[in-house]
């Protein structure tokens, strides 16, 4: 049996619930409210307030599409340049 002259403190406990994103749903609860307010089916008081949330991912994902693409295309290029080059060689 152990004496214990001071008391340990207890380990801190917390409550964590973990939040979740979904940007598909996100992109089409904004879309729908998009669509309310084209129509007129939405509330007329609320003024139609742009979301800048997901746009600059959007740009920067586009962006780097585009750069993957033109990368692609200019290994594309010497690939077949110098695929030329080898049987114009092979053949002379």
């Amino acid at each position: 049996m152990r004496v214990v002259f001071f008391k340990t403190p207890k380990p801190k406990q917390f409550k964590y619930t973990p939040i979740f994103y979904n940007p598909e749903k996100e992109a089409l609860k904004e879309r729908e409210q998009q669509l309310k307010q084209e129509l007129g089916l939405g509330d007329a008081e609320t003024p139609r307030v742009s979301l800048i949330k997901g746009q600059f991912r959007r740009h920067y994902e586009a962006k780097v599409k585009g750069r993957a693409k033109t990368k692609s295309n200019f290994r594309l290029i010497l690939i077949f340049i110098a695929l030329c080059l080898l049987a114009y060689y092979m053949l002379n």
